[in-house]
């Protein structure tokens, strides 16, 4: 079993997109790894090569209406990345402008994907589950 991506980064994202990935990211996802919108288009998803294979053959097995749109949006602008020698990636223009990114960065490491966050957009999402809400998730785990 592999690691998970777990911990909240700052980096800094130039104006042309490079944007230094975290190592403790890069180290899990490892040497070759996708970024894609999320499928809820708040924020763009890196993953490792397996679990970008993984999520496709998820999404080809969606059917209905708005399937196939679904997955065009999703898969038309991800991007394979390489780090650099200094660990720096490439976002592109529309894929930032798709997940509202115009300054500052969050990296957040969820599980099986990091997530790379407008700062102001994740501020946000803080407050979207109530108290209540929480505590009955979490109430059916045991630990």
């Amino acid at each position: 079993m592999r690691q998970p991506l777990c911990g909240t980064f700052n980096p800094s994202i130039d104006a042309k997109g490079r944007m230094s990935f975290p190592s403790k990211l890069r180290d899990i996802l490892g040497g070759e790894f996708y970024l894609c919108l999320s499928h809820d288009r708040r924020y763009i998803a890196a993953f490792s090569i397996e679990d970008f294979d993984e999520y496709t053959q998820k999404l080809y097995n969606l059917t209905g209406p708005g399937a196939e749109q679904i997955r065009r949006e999703v898969l038309a602008g991800a991007e394979k990345q390489s780090p650099d020698a200094q660990g720096r990636i490439f976002i592109s223009q529309k894929l930032r402008e798709k997940a509202g990114i115009t300054g500052d960065v969050t990296v957040v490491g969820n599980y099986n994907r990091a997530e790379i966050w407008a700062s102001d957009r994740l501020e946000d999402t803080q407050n979207e589950v109530d108290e209540a809400a929480r505590a009955a998730l979490l109430a059916t785990i045991s630990l």
